[in-house]
């Protein structure tokens, strides 16, 4: 591109130093002298378009595959985000069955272990009496 670019610069530095000179050449080389700049400069703006297309190119597809890949990592998160709110909810009914237990355990230590012989038996007679 450099090559091209330069080349351009020479070229148009002939352009300049024939201007002193145009009264000697005859107008047709002047104006096939400036169709060839012309030429030249029109052929490095096509080709230097073209790259600048496929630079685009090759962006858009970037953004494209990036763009995917963020929409399915966004999926992805949540549906890990639905998965943790259910494993919690899980663990909460755990923790509540256990705290329930724990109740459950105390009342029956209170209830046969703490109590005397006969408060036991007397709760057994008036079971079988109801």
């Amino acid at each position: 591109m450099e090559a091209q670019g330069n080349t351009q610069l020479q070229d148009t530095g002939k352009l300049v130093a024939l201007a002193g000179k145009l009264k000697d050449l005859p107008l047709e080389d002047v104006l096939r002298q400036v169709y060839t700049q012309l030429l030249a400069e029109n052929e490095y703006k096509r080709d230097r378009i073209e790259e600048l297309i496929e630079r685009l190119k090759k962006l858009e597809q970037q953004v494209q595959l990036e763009q995917k890949e963020k929409a399915e990592l966004a999926h992805s998160l949540k549906a890990e985000e639905r998965k943790q709110d259910g494993t919690k909810q899980l663990v909460n009914k755990l923790l509540e069955d256990i705290r329930r237990y724990q109740n459950d355990i105390e009342w029956y230590k209170r209830t046969y272990e703490k109590r005397s012989f006969l408060g036991v038996l007397r709760e057994k007679f008036r079971g079988k009496m109801k």
